[in-house]
């Protein structure tokens, strides 16, 4: 389990084994496709899979601003996460 902290102050818990779980790398593949449906798909899909239910819906509370979650602003959100998760699993 790591900690993360991003720079907007959102702090959770992910265990980093799951981002090298085969359901969140499907969900990772999906993301990339050319197919919006496919993709959006993917993207609902990878980061409450590697978040976890409760994490997931802390992040979008966090983000979360006159009753709109941004979709820009998890997308960031997760992928500085997912820099943070490659950082501290390096060493």
């Amino acid at each position: 389990m790591v900690k993360i902290q991003t720079t907007s102050g959102f702090v959770c818990n992910v265990d980093e084994r799951k981002a090298k779980d085969w359901n969140f790398l499907e969900a990772l593949v999906d993301c990339d496709n050319e197919n919006e449906s496919i993709a959006l798909r993917g993207i609902t899909k990878v980061v409450p899979l590697l978040l976890g239910t409760n994490e997931f819906e802390k992040l979008k509370k966090h983000v979360e601003k006159d009753g709109f979650t941004d979709v820009e602003v998890i997308m960031s959100e997760f992928k500085e996460i997912l820099e943070q998760i490659g950082e501290k699993t390096k060493k």
